[in-house]
């Protein structure tokens, strides 16, 4: 049955590449580059890529259950610009994000109901008091898709959280303090921030070349200080020391050295 259905994706590829599909070289896959194709040609990401000429596509697997995961970045690889996973079987989308800014006509109607109700909130006025007294800067964050309405007071800060259905009724989600990040949230930021530093090491990515996978482990080392492994089949391909709070890459060991 897998085999019947892999030869159909490879039909449905070569019947994408001469139908004047979306112009790309052939990939040395051809079942890899059905299930990008599909994705890329899918109702969220088609307009969405659009945008972006000559986007990148990274993927992996395909895991047990013949399941492939790819992300999209654009030209020059510094803006992320979704994920998907995909049955390479039925070749249905089982999971996917895309971090779409509103529509401007929405924007400007859900801002409206969204201000208008934060401003009535009696639990937001609560910890206002005097909602006069603060600056209130609202936008639509595209990355958690949810309203973030910001008040400002010197270097005082609340920042309330709201969504709004389709029936235009707006829930507020939670109110913060946007200067007191939770323990774990200060912990998870700071190993993702000396990941992220980690991955700008020289040779990073090719000790990594060739491979669709791998785990990064990071562990403190100190107050700012981290160490980062990438693995692969429980081999160290690359190892990097870095200091978050001065931005920098201290030691860096590879299996190519």
């Amino acid at each position: 049955m897998r085999r019947l259905m892999q030869s159909v994706v490879i039909v449905m590829l070569i019947a994408v590449l001469f139908s004047g599909g979306v112009a790309r070289a052939q990939d040395e896959d051809p079942v890899r580059q059905a299930v990008i194709d599909v994705v890329v040609g899918s109702e969220e990401f088609a307009d969405w890529l659009g945008n972006y000429p000559n986007y990148q596509v990274n993927t992996w697997g395909p895991d047990e259950n013949n399941v492939w995961g790819m992300e999209f970045l654009n030209e020059s690889g510094d803006e992320w610009l979704g994920y998907a996973s995909i049955d390479a079987d039925t070749l249905e989308i089982q999971d996917s994000f895309v971090p779409k800014p509103l529509p401007q006509d929405v924007y400007q109607a859900q801002l409206a109901i969204v201000t208008d109700y934060v401003l009535h909130d009696a639990e937001v006025l609560g910890w206002l008091e005097n909602p006069d007294r603060w600056e209130m800067y609202p936008d639509w964050n595209r990355w958690e898709q949810v309203w973030d309405v910001g008040f400002y007071r010197g270097i005082e800060g609340v920042v309330v959280k709201a969504t709004v259905d389709e029936n235009d009724n707006v829930w507020i989600d939670k109110i913060v303090d946007p200067n007191q990040l939770s323990e774990e949230e200060a912990l998870r930021n700071a190993r993702d921030e000396a990941i992220n530093l980690a991955y700008s090491a020289e040779g990073v990515w090719d000790a990594l070349d060739g491979y669709d996978e791998w785990t990064s482990y990071a562990e403190q080392q100190g107050r700012t200080r981290w160490s980062i492994s990438f693995v692969v089949d429980e081999e160290e391909r690359f190892f990097a020391l870095v200091d978050i709070e001065l931005n920098t890459v201290l030691e860096t060991r590879s299996i190519l050295d």
